[in-house]
């Protein structure tokens, strides 16, 4: 194929032509119900049984025959014999109810054969533990939960490409369900190459090269992770072809998808793109992306898998995450849409793009605060390699090309990511 590295692509046509010469992959694998939350369902489900199994009771009582108490009053009370028999959870009824009889029963209980409502226990009167007394007529299905009124057999209940939720495995369980199928989650090797850098953090101590921490690699990895990927840490990669080749040869065999960060640009040292090159049935399809700021970020394929070459410095690594890793990851896992999620903000303060790339996808990185119900954010700028400017924010907004200017009172749609915007339950807002 003719390759495109000396030329600048827009985002979207630098996707494109990736997805035009790699395989996404469609692996399923079947998954405990109870360990599959935020997994894709790679089929439909249809319920094999009803739910609830048996016309059942909502209410602690007893179980009787309506038209029994038709003409119960409290001057004329209506007195049932109790049934020797009662419900026990999760037995299937047996007891035939006889006329004038009454059968106590539990929230939850299967409802008697033969009888037809329930009356709650502190609506009645117990006589000697054996009769109980009822001074109103009850209707027909009153407190009972009729056999297939949830979930009636046959019905789709699930769909494929659905992310499972703790509600629907509780779903799942309920109708008997203990494995699914869903897509796997995909694998992503990150390899961060440098000379300068190291994986210790105490390295500076031990000599005095003064080294500079890998601080990216483990970023992007605990990215992919939050995100629904395996990341495949392959360690620091030292700027020599050979062991880089040897690397990315690794992570064809054992990975989805591979990332390299850093040595990107023009420089001696930059060897990752050529030494993708250099590789059979390989290329670098794009390295000049219309992207500000991560332009020099490269795409490519390996054996019809997909390369992401990110740029060194926080900024770049970051967006393009944003933009190719992050949708990845979505369509690899079996997601047939790509949902971002985000929150409609107000800016606080106008942006101005940078002159050299006004007609660039833009990545501009904001404070998201909430004041009063209302969402605001401030755009924070600064150096591509700044980690303290990527720290003082929490959201991003994608800038198209055709926009350079954001001013203040426009509302903007912030994208709001795991691990970066928010951990577990805490949103970390200014």
């Amino acid at each position: 194929m003719k390759k495109h590295s000396d030329l600048y692509f827009t985002v979207d046509k630098a996707f494109k032509i990736l997805l035009e010469n790699i395989t996404v992959p469609k692996n399923t694998e079947l998954v405990p119900v109870f360990n599959s939350l935020g997994r894709i369902l790679k089929d439909d489900v249809i319920a094999q049984e009803n739910i609830p199994a048996y016309d059942s009771s909502h209410m602690d009582g007893y179980a009787i025959r309506s038209k029994d108490v038709t003409n119960a009053s409290k001057k004329n009370p209506i007195v049932l014999k109790i049934s020797r028999s009662e419900s026990t959870l999760g037995i299937t009824p047996r007891h035939i109810l006889k006329k004038g009889e009454a059968y106590r029963i539990q929230t939850g209980g299967y409802m008697p054969l033969k009888s037809d409502a329930v009356i709650p226990v502190e609506n009645t009167k117990l006589i000697h533990n054996a009769l109980v007394e009822i001074v109103e007529p009850i209707e027909k299905t009153n407190f009972v939960y009729s056999i297939g009124s949830d979930i009636k057999k046959g019905k789709k209940v699930l769909y494929k490409e659905q992310v499972i939720r703790v509600q629907h495995m509780g779903l799942l369980a309920s109708l008997r369900i203990s494995k699914i199928s869903v897509f796997r989650k995909p694998l992503v090797a990150v390899i961060p190459t440098g000379n300068e850098l190291t994986d210790d953090i105490q390295d500076y101590r031990k000599n005095k090269e003064n080294k500079v921490v890998n601080t990216n690699g483990p970023i992007i990895s605990s990215l992919v992770n939050v995100l629904g990927g395996i990341s495949i840490d392959m360690g620091v990669t030292p700027d020599d072809v050979g062991i880089l080749q040897r690397k990315i040869n690794h992570a064809i065999k054992n990975s989805d998808l591979i990332i390299t960060i850093g040595g990107t640009s023009a420089g001696k040292q930059d060897i990752v793109k050529s030494t993708i090159d250099s590789m059979t049935s390989s290329g670098i399809i794009a390295h000049k992306i219309k992207l500000d700021r991560g332009r020099v970020t490269g795409l490519g394929f390996v054996n019809k898998k997909p390369i992401i070459v990110m740029p060194g410095p926080i900024q770049g690594s970051l967006n393009a995450f944003f933009v190719f890793a992050r949708p990845l990851i979505s369509l690899f896992s079996g997601q047939p849409t790509i949902n971002v999620f985000s929150i409609s903000a107000t800016m606080v303060e106008d942006w101005t793009c940078r002159k050299k790339f006004r007609d660039f996808r833009k990545i501009v990185y904001v404070r998201l605060t909430k004041i009063k119900e209302k969402f605001y954010a401030k755009p924070v700028v600064g150096e591509t390699q700044s980690i303290s400017l990527i720290v003082n924010t929490n959201g991003y907004v994608t800038v198209p090309e055709n926009v350079t200017n954001l001013f203040k009172g426009d509302v903007v749609q912030v994208n709001i990511l795991p691990g970066y915007s928010y951990v577990n339950d805490i949103q970390f807002m200014g």
